[in-house]
This record gives structure tokens, sequence and C-alpha cells, in this order.
């Protein structure tokens, strides 16, 4: 394993000599995207390495290499100043440079602090949104998958949209392999910084003179080739390309072809000719200004409210949607979408009608989805895209189910038992008997199950550590919260019996202890 260190920081790195080399013996630097390492290249990499020089290294808290805390305003500088002085320990003056995702930022921030030493550039799914908004609102999403599960929910979002491999692949599980050694905070530093800085990435890649190929997958849901395209066309040093039967890892997914199209572009002559006729060469200003200056970057963003717990609800930029719920499966077909905000029609067909036949079922959820439309007021609030592939949701939700997941989960992972109990506190003030009525679905349970083995768990430490303080009556009234979501738990019994004893209330005890015994026979029977 091959590291630099400088500024108190390991880089990881790998370094590969070209097979067939000579004083022309190019050099391509390769930046994986966010959450991932530099395995990610190895598909590609073999295919690289007859004539070409090879450098791919683990970006700052990814993979292998070391992190430090910083600033916002001072990230992007610390990630052209890692790469610049990796290039410098290999003494390499020019280069191309082949990045994905959130690598292709740091190439364009590169390129334009040493515009000298890249040649070109080629980004792989550059994710860039059509507004800063449409950008922080997929943060804000990201963001909440994160907080109210793990890295584990995230890595389940990100990681089935981003290669087209089956979920418990090989190569499917190398990537959950690299996600899981991004910790929680530099992911959302890094999630924060690329929201925070939309505007100013976007206005460097309209600016970015190097020759460039801007390269998508055909089923990338997370930056479809349509959007790509749009971006794409800000830029006339720019060109586009659309790879199939690839996702968002293009080079993943398709890494014979993907080098294949980027070699192509490296061994051509770069020329953005002009066109002679002057009609042509003004042609298509008006799209070009509409582009550049990106009016849809202003657009008021939509607030969708949905509650689950106990009463189910929805409103619209706090306007209640009352009516037309309990038809054509509009509720359910919501509910599935706050849980799974980007689904495709076939996996959502499975889920809902998983009795009827696939055909069937996909004209039932096209009628379900126009009514679900038609609730929403689809045409003017844009909450729901669909296409003949998938469905998503394209807003962070106001939901009291994810705020109650994102509280359960951080009383869990407190360990001091001080902070613990407000958080535990803060969490049972919401629970009241058919509090998850609304998750009552085949598709759904599986989340009904696992809340209500946190609530469980929870109940028993805090009335653990109520009991050691002395507080029985407020240790009873966590474990009858146990009893709420396990009515046969008969340890609880026991356990609620023998702290009424301790409080000296020794014919509730018995109350109790009967309960139990009762249990027990028809446990028995």
């Amino acid at each position: 394993m091959a590291y630099i260190s400088r500024h108190d920081i390991d880089i990881h790195y790998e370094y590969e000599t070209a097979k067939n080399t000579s004083d022309r013996t190019e050099t391509l630097v390769l930046i994986h995207g966010l959450g991932f390492d530099l395995r990610s290249w190895d598909f590609m990499v073999p295919y690289m390495t007859d004539n070409y020089h090879i450098v791919r290294y683990d970006l700052r808290g990814h993979g292998l290499s070391g992190s430090s805390k910083t600033t916002l305003d001072k990230l992007a500088a610390l990630f052209v100043e890692n790469l610049r002085m990796l290039l410098e320990d290999l003494q390499i003056q020019t280069f191309h440079i082949i990045a994905h995702g959130a690598g292709s930022i740091i190439a364009l921030y590169f390129a334009k602090a040493y515009p000298d030493r890249v040649r070109s550039t080629v980004l792989l799914s550059l994710p860039l949104f059509n507004s800063s908004g449409t950008a922080n609102k997929y943060k804000d999403y990201r963001k909440k998958l994160m907080t109210y599960q793990s890295m584990l929910a995230l890595a389940d979002h990100v990681i089935p949209n981003a290669t087209l491999y089956p979920r418990h692949s090989a190569e499917t599980e190398a990537l959950y392999s690299a996600f899981a050694k991004v910790t929680f905070d530099v992911y959302l530093e890094l999630l924060d910084f690329f929201a925070y800085a939309h505007n100013e990435i976007m206005d460097l890649f309209k600016q970015h003179t190097h020759p460039t190929l801007m390269l998508t997958g055909e089923q990338d849901p997370m930056y479809p080739p349509y959007l790509s395209s749009l971006i794409a066309s800000a830029n006339p040093n720019c060109r586009f390309m659309t790879l199939y039967n690839a996702s968002n890892m293009v080079f993943y997914d398709q890494p014979e072809e993907t080098f294949k199209q980027i070699e192509v572009f490296l061994n051509s002559k770069w020329i953005n000719r002009a066109p002679l006729d002057p009609l042509l060469l003004n042609l298509h200003s008006e799209f070009l200004d509409m582009v550049n200056n990106n009016p849809a970057g202003n657009a008021p963003s939509v607030q969708l409210k949905i509650n689950l717990l106990n009463r189910f609800t929805v409103a619209v930029d706090d306007i209640p949607i009352i009516s037309g719920w309990g038809r054509r499966s509009a509720k359910d077909l919501l509910i599935y979408l706050l849980l799974n905000p980007v689904v495709t029609r076939d996996r959502l067909c499975e889920e809902l009608w998983r009795d009827m036949d696939l055909v069937k079922a996909r004209g039932q959820l096209r009628v379900c989805l126009t009514h679900l439309k038609q609730l929403l007021n689809n045409e003017v609030t844009k909450l729901i895209y669909s296409d003949k592939q998938q469905i998503s949701l394209q807003t962070a939700v106001d939901s009291d189910v994810l705020t109650l997941m994102a509280e359960i989960n951080r009383a869990n992972e407190e360990t001091n038992p001080e902070l613990k109990e407000p958080l535990i506190h803060s969490v049972f003030a919401q629970i009241q008997p058919d509090l998850f009525r609304n998750l009552n679905q085949e598709w759904n349970l599986h989340l009904r199950v696992k809340m209500e083995i946190q609530l469980v768990t929870l109940a028993h430490q805090q009335s653990d550590y109520l009991a050691s303080q002395g507080k029985f009556t407020a240790a009873i009234a966590f474990l009858k919260y146990v009893l709420l979501f396990n009515a046969e738990e008969f340890d609880a019994y026991e356990q609620i019996a023998n702290l009424y004893e301790q409080n000296h209330q020794k014919h509730e005890a018995k109350k109790w202890r009967l309960k139990a015994e009762q249990l027990q026979h028809t446990k028995s029977m």
C-alpha cells in the first residue's frame, strides 16, 4: 500500500505505469465519487494500462485515506491541495483527469487552480442540478436517510441507483464495503459543501475551458441523460454522450465501452468548429441563454407534509388534502413513496399488488398514479416524477414517522445515560396505542416491526436506568410501554411485579404476578 503524508493526513494511492511506454505516454488521474474509493475503478483500469500511466487515490475521509476537521469554505482548496501534493510526490506535471460524481467537482476546482497542468477532463455523471434549490432538496433527503436510519440506509439508497448489478452480487457488496469506511461526519460535510457551493460549481463548469467529455448512463436515475445533456449544453467545450445499459457508475456497469469512448476522445483533435452560416451561429442562442441564466434557480419549493402516526393526513404548502385517499390505493402508494422515494415501477407493482399478474399490476399502477398526481396537483407542484421505468418523490418530506425514526436512532446511539434520558422521554411522549395503524400492509410490516423492537429496547434500557435510581414508578411506566408492543413478554410482567414490591405496593405486585401466571398458562395450552 502506498501513502503520502502531508499536513497530518495520509493519502492512500496506487500508481501503475503503462505496459507500453514511450516519451509520449500520458498519465490519467482517476478521482472516485462520494462514498466510494479507488477500488471502484478496478473494472476499467485493465483496459487503460496498456498505453497510459494510471494514478488513482482515496479522497480524504474515504477508503484508506485520513481526514481532518475543516470548514466548508476551505474544503475545495483542501481537496485540490491533496491532489497537488500527490502529483508533486509522483513528479507528474501534466495529465488528463477522469472523475466520477463528486470527483468531477474536484476536477473542476483543480483545473481552475492549475489550468496548465490539466490537458483534458472526462466527467462521469457530473452531479449538478438545474438549480441550487434542487441540490438542497436532494441533500436534505440524503441527510434524512442518514439521520433516521444509518449510513447503511444511505448506501441502500445510493448504491442500487448507482449500478445495475444485483443487490447481493460481489460487485455490489464491494461498493457497500467502500461506503462502510466513510464516517457519518465526512459524508455530511461533503453533502453540505456540494449544496452550499452548487452555484459556484455550476459557474466553474460553464467557464471550464479545457476539452471535456461528459458521459452519463442511460439508466441513471440520479442525474438522468436529459438533465446531464442540458447541463453539458452550458459549456461549448463539452462533448456529451449517453452509454446504454449503464446506470450512474458507467465505468462500473460498462467498463470496456466507457474506456473506448474515453480513448476516442483523448485521441481526437479538439476543434470547436464555429458554423460558417451566421444563422446557424445564433440559431440556438435563446436556448443557451435560458440554460446559462438558469431561470429555474429561483423557483419556490413545494412543501409536502405527511403524517402517519395515529392519523393519516397530507398537506401541500400547509393546505390539507382531505378527500380521495380511500380510492385507487392513493394512500398506500403515497406511503410507499414516502418510505422509498425512488423506486422502479415493477418493484412497486410487486410490493403493492404481489398477488396480481404483473401486466395487470402495471395497468393498476398507471391508474393509481394518475389519481395520486391529481390529488397532489402534480402539474403545478411537480412532487412526483415518473417515466417508463421508475417513479420518484421529488422533495424532502416533513413526516412524523420520519421524525420519530430519527429520534429513535439518536436515542439508540447515545451512550451517556444522562443525555440519553431526555431523548428517550421525547420519543415516548409520542407513543400512543395503535400508533402504527397506518403501517399495516405486508410491504411495510418490516419497518413497523423494526421500530417496535427499537422502542422495546429503549423502554427496557430506561426502565433499568430509572430503577437503579430508585424511581420505581417511572421504571414501571416504561415497562408498560414494552407490553404495549409485545403483550406476551413474560419477563416484563415479572419485572413490573418486582418493581411494585420494591415500591411497597404489594397489592399491585400480586395483580401483576397473577397476570404473568395467566399468560404462562395460556402459552402452555
